[in-house]
């Protein structure tokens, strides 16, 4: 037999050393491991639960509607501005919205209807 094949005894590793023992194994603690939500994930679940998508699905508003919801879920965060420059702002993101082919596409996808042109 040619390099040890056919004969007893244990494996050998890689260059005819005997494999070495594999890592410890765990030390038990009795406790089971839990995963506990955060105050940050609850109020992600509570946000999602009333959101914009579930608040079409549900009927409660209509596509233009959830595109305004959107559209204020995107501007929250500024501060500091006008009343005057916000309105700009979202007027040119609620416009962009309804006009941008991608855009367009990608509220087909979440809600299955395109938003219409604002009135101006």
């Amino acid at each position: 037999m040619v390099d040890g094949i056919g004969k007893g005894g244990p494996p050998r590793g890689v260059g005819g050393t005997p494999p070495t023992t594999g890592p410890a194994k765990p030390t038990e603690t009795g406790k089971t491991f839990e995963v506990q939500k955060t105050r940050e994930a609850t109020a992600v679940e509570h946000v999602n639960a009333n959101g914009p998508l579930e608040q079409l699905k549900a009927g409660k508003i209509d596509v233009n509607q959830y595109v305004d919801l959107k559209v204020e879920e995107a501007t929250s965060h500024l501060e500091g501005l006008s009343p005057a420059q916000l309105d700009t702002i979202k007027s040119m993101l609620r416009d962009r919205m309804a006009t941008d082919p991608e855009l367009v596409d990608l509220v087909k996808q979440a809600t299955g209807q395109a938003p219409s042109v604002p009135e101006e």
